[in-house]
């Protein structure tokens, strides 16, 4: 489409070939002859023409440049919102880790409570068993 604009502006550019006739003069070339009334108007029409093939690339870049804006907007809302819901389950991630934790350091003591329980059990049982053997 531009090319064509610029072959058209540059064939506009240059300086035509034209004879001017009076009324009753003998033509000496062949071709069309148009009034200066004619010749106006195709000039009109072609910078109508011109200026409407212009009108309408600006349209259509705009109308690409929407849609163009419309699908990052989307991209991006889309993008923000799958960074929200990593942060959110990276929260609640490390929420639960410090939960576990806690459960953790219970369980430990727990433990340790029961080995020892076990291992005075265990001492008392065979001292019992010791003093009724002697």
């Amino acid at each position: 489409m531009k090319i064509l604009l610029f072959l058209l502006g540059t064939a506009m550019a240059t300086e035509p070939d034209y004879v001017t006739i009076q009324k009753g003069e003998v033509a000496t070339i062949s071709g069309r002859i148009f009034t200066d009334e004619a010749l106006s108007s195709m000039i009109a029409q072609h910078e109508r023409e011109l200026e409407q093939s212009k009108i309408d690339a600006q349209y259509t870049f705009n109308q690409f440049k929407a849609e163009q804006d419309l699908k990052y907007t989307l991209l991006e809302t889309r993008t923000q919102a799958e960074i929200n819901m990593y942060l959110a389950m990276v929260e609640a991630r490390d929420q639960q880790i410090k939960r576990d934790k806690k459960a953790d350091i219970w369980q430990r003591w727990a433990t340790y409570g029961a080995f020892v329980l076990g291992v005075g059990s265990t001492i008392g049982i065979t001292y019992a068993v010791n003093q009724g053997i002697r």
